[in-house]
């Protein structure tokens, strides 16, 4: 939390290219090959154990099953089979059915067995007939596990309908910390009672659907009044998604501070910890300032 944060500025897009769009459908005329259909990817380790597969593509279909295996490469990988996975009914085999192009690898981590500072790879080899394999793009692929925390509002925020959180704000090239009260609307949403104005709490979204990419949504809303501008309204940007992290219940905010129809302060970072009664009390004596107070573009800004 003592980090300096960094104030980032929205930047305009310098140029824009077409790209001209064929109508014709593309028809492959080449060769038979069978590959994975990428080199690597990542697998979400679940608390339901779910399966992930991994597609192995053919350029051509073909009027029979065809049937292939895959080796582990043990040299380049972390993860143990049995122990931290296995392939789904313990076989390696897959089939691509006739007059389909894609078969699956199935592989089913074990969540009890992977720890969050693990960093484990599965790197596998398809076992095919030389003739069958493109060379551009080789038989192997890789595969990373990585644990993936359920996500629960009332434990995240710790349990009771107001929580409390610690805030790190740019002022200038200064960092101050403030205590913020939250207030759970629902299971995916909640408000910042006292993060910028006591005038304006702050609706935040969690979407936590994509497991490997949890982020926060925050719609256009007022934000609090500057002494020079008035009302200044804040979003998030796609350009810097905010995001939070289960284990360490914390998120960060990347956040564009505007006015309708005029233009934009730029985008700024906060960090939001969570913290206990207790902790919030030890702030309350005089360690650290709590919220409230209306902010001013000056002291956040460098313009």
């Amino acid at each position: 939390m003592k980090k300096l944060l960094k104030v980032l500025w929205a930047l305009p897009l310098t140029a824009l290219l077409a790209v001209g769009c064929q109508s014709e459908d593309v028809v492959y005329n080449g060769g038979d090959y069978v590959m994975f259909s990428d080199s690597i990817y990542t697998m979400p380790v679940l608390e339901d154990d779910k399966v992930f597969e991994v597609p192995v593509s053919a350029t051509n279909a073909a009027d029979y099953d065809r049937n292939y295996a895959v080796e582990i490469i043990n040299e380049k990988s972390t993860a143990i089979r049995g122990y931290h996975f296995d392939f789904v009914d313990g076989t390696n085999n897959i089939t691509i059915k006739a007059g389909e192009r894609v078969g699956m690898v199935k592989l089913k981590p074990t969540y009890a067995n992977v720890a969050r500072e693990d960093s484990l790879v599965i790197s596998l080899r398809l076992l095919e007939p030389k003739d069958e394999e493109l060379d551009l793009y080789g038989n192997v692929t890789r595969v990373d596990m990585q644990k993936c925390y359920p996500f629960s509002m009332d434990n995240f925020m710790y349990p009771g309908a107001y929580t409390y959180m610690l805030a790190s704000f740019p002022f200038g090239d200064q960092v101050k910390q403030i205590r913020v009260d939250a207030e759970v609307v629902d299971d995916h949403t909640i408000k910042l009672k006292n993060a910028f104005s006591d005038l304006y709490p702050i609706r935040l979204i969690f979407d936590d659907s994509d497991p490997l990419n949890y982020v926060i949504n925050v719609p256009e809303q007022e934000a609090f009044k500057d002494s020079n501008y008035g009302t200044i309204y804040l979003r998030s940007v796609e350009m810097y998604p905010s995001y939070f992290n289960v284990p360490d219940r914390f998120f960060i905010l990347y956040l564009e501070m505007y006015i309708p129809q005029v233009g934009s302060f730029g985008v700024y970072q906060y960090i939001f910890k969570c913290i206990t009664k207790e902790e919030a009390w030890e702030m309350d004596n005089g360690e650290i300032n709590t919220g409230g107070s209306i902010l001013s573009l000056k002291t956040t800004s460098n313009n």
